[in-house]
């Protein structure tokens, strides 16, 4: 009875509005007795005898405490061995009887369709059932690994699965820009070589992200080109690692540049090409200058080269040559604080030009695709 009794006296109390208040010049203490004139008789005669009045809590509570303990052994349950393949822990939930009983269903379901047939087409799919037989259940795992694999890489349509084209095989377009540009021009000695990037959001293997490029996400092509006019004479779209092997011990960059030339037919002409650190190496210089072609680049502190253009100790506007035979290395430090810039070259010699190294101001002139 003290509950009610409680209730009635507070609801008395109460401001006469609905809301639920509480006293500014309640206890200081941790809790309070919470009141509302908003309880109706009913709801008041619907609170148990034996039911504890509410309190209200101020932070910070002392610690409530309870008699009841989280026993149970959460975590896996039931999981493979530990060298259990990853189809092991698909199975564990699209179970092996799961399948079995797919596949049941769906030979009875063909089976009453066929059987429910008065009449077959001749040319009607229906009579492969016949040619093939049931399903199995290595043939219902088959489809549904295609269901989800689908799932993750999108096609434009259900057909564009089936096709077993790569997407850049039918280069007809690159290959006759490529016939047609040497059928109508015939470059200068310099040239250059350097990549490209075509802009495109679609879904392709052979989409790449090149981050200092304007575009980033796009089509790249090697591109060999005159290096004064920027006419294009030679093209290869890049189809990506796998479809683009590098072969074993060579650079990509090299190999890209011997795959150009070779296919411009420009070998043994005496044809002076730039490029910039990605294609640059002692090796391609020397493998180039052996097939008549000169070659100017700058190169990438990590290759392999003499120590005294690897880490060499330079002033604001100093420079250091060696050479070896044909190719000539140069390092040159424009100003204190900046690294050194490293440049190969078997065509040019050791000459300064407005305090830089001559072989820097022909690159900077010449080089770019």
């Amino acid at each position: 009875m003290y509950r009610l009794t409680h209730i009635d006296r507070e609801s008395n109390m109460a401001d006469s509005s609905d809301s639920e208040q509480f006293s500014d010049g309640e206890s200081d203490g941790d809790f309070d007795v919470l009141s509302g004139s908003s309880e109706s008789e009913d709801e008041m005669n619907d609170v148990p005898m034996n039911a504890n009045p509410w309190f209200r809590v101020r932070p910070p509570e002392i610690d409530y405490l309870h008699d009841q303990r989280f026993v149970e052994n959460s975590g896996p349950q039931n999981v493979p061995a530990a060298d259990a393949k990853h189809i092991d822990y698909f199975l564990l939930f699209l179970t092996l009887d799961f399948l079995r009983h797919i596949v049941r269903e769906t030979n009875r379901y063909a089976q009453d369709f066929i059987t429910s047939q008065q009449r077959i087409r001749r040319f009607s799919r229906l009579h492969s059932w016949f040619k093939v037989g049931a399903v199995t259940l290595a043939e219902m795992k088959g489809f549904i690994s295609v269901i989800l694999n689908m799932g993750l890489i999108r096609k434009p349509s259900i057909t564009e699965y089936w096709n077993t084209k790569f997407p850049s095989q039918d280069t007809c377009f690159v290959d006759l820009l490529n016939r047609q540009s040497k059928q109508h021009y015939k470059p200068k000695q310099n040239l250059s070589i350097d990549e490209s990037l075509i802009a495109s959001k679609g879904r392709s293997s052979i989409i790449q992200y090149i981050p200092s490029k304007a575009a980033k996400f796009g089509v790249k092509l090697w591109v060999l080109s005159e290096a004064v006019s920027g006419y294009i004479y030679q093209l290869n779209v890049y189809k990506g690692r796998q479809y683009d092997p590098t072969p074993q011990g060579m650079l990509q960059g090299a190999n890209v540049v011997n795959k150009l030339l070779d296919a411009a037919g420009l070998f043994n002409k005496a044809y002076h090409l730039f490029t910039d650190s990605f294609f640059s190496s002692i090796n391609l210089a020397k493998e180039l200058l052996a097939k008549g072609t000169l070659f100017t680049g700058t190169l990438r502190a990590n290759r392999q080269m003499p120590n005294t253009i690897k880490n060499p100790v330079l002033q604001e506007k100093e420079s250091v040559y060696i050479r070896q035979g044909r190719i000539l290395l140069c390092a040159y430090k424009e100003r204190n604080g900046r690294k050194p810039v490293r440049l190969i070259s078997s065509f040019s010699k050791a000459a300064q030009e407005n305090d830089k190294p001559a072989m820097i101001c022909s690159y900077n002139k010449l080089m770019g695709a």
